[in-house]
């Protein structure tokens, strides 16, 4: 069903209108004078933007892969000893770079290829390259000096090269119509032999009888974690993996047309920003049957509040605002293996499901924002899912995955992804940014979406209701409200007890609020001593912070001795909820005290 979708849209945006090109990266250039005479080498290439990295990183810019160009498609197979494509290369299999046996055998192919092209065409560009062929064979000092010349530019062991003729104005010499028109008629005439000789079958995308490739050529580029050569979504490589005595990719049936329009697809998703989202080592590719703007799908990268607040919105009404479009979307989540693409994860439904659930997605994750007192919510995916780990270099390929389905199937977060928030929490206890609202919203939104119907919901900010269905709920106020105590300038943001004492807390709090309530009587004194009505007011509130507690108000309050995961996140919440009504209660005085400069 995967490989089907792909080929109907390579179809729907004629990818295979020219079977005998292919659009890849080609970084190198070998500018030649209208004899052959070898004018430099020169890079073309642009910078793409890379995020993620370590935690907080900035965004930083990098070269890309080179410009990209039509290049002739492969011939044969690129893994043959000696092989070497048509008029663009790697540059060890066009120039004298090294003395390897396997990059000197292909050289000769490459060389001897152009030879062939230049004499049945006679075009002028390619006539000077096999000038410039010949004089590198002949010219010890001008082989020097282009290895030189190549060594300087500190080229990858992968990058493409090809020649541009200078009457041409900079324009390669695959982009010349002579060229183009000859290797044409080359590649169908290979092709044909190939397929003649080959075996025959029904293509079980096609439906079509006719013959059927040993292997799928064409390779899968821009995968992580695949090899910088590409990868492959369909092969076959040991005798075990096949059967019925057919031989490799026979087994999978897909026809030549099919398997490359399948290839084709995967490559112009992944190349295209607007249709493929990054995170760690996976790539999701999100397509439709018809063409419809998938713009809303890019908020899991870049959230606009605006556009965030109007999907939450259309989720609260059950449909889309301004929209009823029903086309068939998928969602296709790839990573690389080595030489293979694997399949994390794929999604078909509808246009309008796919926003919907979208749109729930940001309302589950909708939070009250510590500092500005506001409710958030677009929080990219990179960020949330940053929220469960030390370091993003860390990031397992299905934590991505889950996310994803979360987002636009509308699923269940496993608790694991808990797990790890809270593991954070504790670990970065004390530092500034170890509750965040985007890890606050992703607690929440796991608590929510594995309550049972009837259970207790977390609301978006401080739910006083909560503490007497929640005693994890009820400890986290408690113990924002102690550390307020130690620290009250701050709303208890520098209160050691939060360093020392939250982990515990957060797990066993027996074991450690009766402490903390002892040593709060001296923290208690020490306000009373500057500013007695305040340590009135937080007297009063220390009896309301205790009365889940208190079985009858003379007796000393019970704390629980352990706290299930689910409470734990309870905690979490509560003392995040409870810490930002501090900050928000003390702006509104502010905001209500008399201006005495007006």
């Amino acid at each position: 069903m995967i490989l089907k979708r792909l080929y109907e849209l390579a179809e729907r945006e004629r990818l295979l209108d020219d079977p005998a090109f292919e659009r890849l990266p080609v970084p190198f250039i070998i500018n030649l004078g209208p004899d052959g005479k070898y004018l430099g080498i020169e890079q073309r290439r642009g910078t793409v933007t890379v995020t993620g990295g370590r935690k907080n990183a900035p965004p930083r810019t990098r070269p890309d892969k080179g410009r990209k160009i039509d290049v002739p498609k492969a011939h044969g197979n690129t893994a043959t000893a000696g092989f070497a494509r048509y008029f663009v290369d790697t540059l060890a299999r066009i120039l004298p770079l090294d003395d390897e046996e396997k990059s000197a055998r292909s050289r000769a192919t490459f060389w001897r290829q152009i030879d062939e092209a230049a004499e049945q065409t006679r075009d002028p560009a390619l006539l000077a390259v096999r000038a410039f062929g010949a004089a590198l064979t002949d010219d010890a000092a001008l082989a020097d000096r282009v290895r030189r010349d190549v060594e300087a530019e500190r080229p990858a062991p992968g990058d493409r090269c090809t020649f541009a003729w200078q009457p041409d104005g900079g324009a390669t010499i695959v982009e010349r119509n002579t060229v183009r028109s000859w290797y044409r008629q080359f590649f169908e005439q290979t092709m044909s032999s190939h397929k003649a000789a080959g075996p025959q079958g029904f293509c079980q995308i096609t439906g079509e009888f006719g013959p059927i490739p040993t292997s799928h050529q064409t390779k899968i580029a821009n995968i992580p974690g695949g090899m910088a050569s590409g990868v492959s979504l369909v092969s076959y490589d040991k005798a075990a993996f096949e059967s019925y005595g057919l031989d490799r990719a026979v087994n999978a049936a897909i026809g030549y047309r099919a398997a490359e329009g399948y290839t084709r697809a995967i490559n112009a998703l992944a190349a295209d920003k607007k249709t493929s989202l990054r995170l760690g080592t996976v790539v999701f590719l999100f397509w439709t049957r018809d063409r419809v703007d998938l713009a809303d799908l890019m908020q899991l990268d870049k959230p606009e509040p605006e556009q965030v607040a109007r999907l939450i919105e259309s989720a609260a009404r059950g449909r889309l605002v301004g929209s009823a479009d029903p086309q068939d979307f998928y969602c296709l989540c790839l990573s690389g293996n080595s030489a293979r693409a694997v399949v994390r994860d794929y999604l078909e439904t509808t246009v309008p499901e796919a926003r919907e659930n979208l749109g729930r997605w940001f309302r589950d994750l909708r939070i009250i924002d510590e500092m500005s007192g506001e409710l958030t919510a677009a929080f990219r995916l990179w960020t949330l899912a940053e929220a469960t780990l030390r370091d993003t270099k860390d990031m397992p390929p299905n934590l991505p995955t889950v996310l994803m389905s979360a987002a636009l199937k509308g699923a269940t977060v496993p608790d694991h992804v808990l797990a790890a928030c809270l593991q954070r929490i504790r670990a970065e206890c004390g530092k500034q940014s170890f509750f965040g609202p985007a890890r606050m919203g992703l607690i929440k939104l796991v608590l929510n979406r594995n309550t049972k119907e009837g259970g207790l919901y977390m609301s978006e900010q401080l739910d006083p209701a909560a503490a007497a269905q929640s005693e994890g709920y009820a400890c986290g106020r408690l113990l924002a409200f102690l550390a307020r105590c130690q620290s009250p300038r701050d709303y208890g943001t520098s209160a050691q007890i939060l360093e020392r004492y939250f982990g515990s807390a957060s797990t066993a709090p027996q074991s450690v609020l009766p402490v903390l309530l002892r040593l709060n009587r001296h923290h208690i004194q020490k306000v009373r001593d500057e500013n007695p009505g305040f340590a009135f007011n937080l007297e009063q509130e220390l009896e309301e912070r205790l009365a889940p507690f208190r079985r009858t108000p003379e007796k000393d309050p019970d704390f629980p001795a352990l706290l299930s995961l689910h409470e734990q996140g309870r905690f979490a919440l509560g003392f995040y909820h409870q810490r930002a009504a501090y900050r928000a209660a003390s702006a509104e005085r502010k905001s209500a005290e008399p201006n005495v400069n007006a």
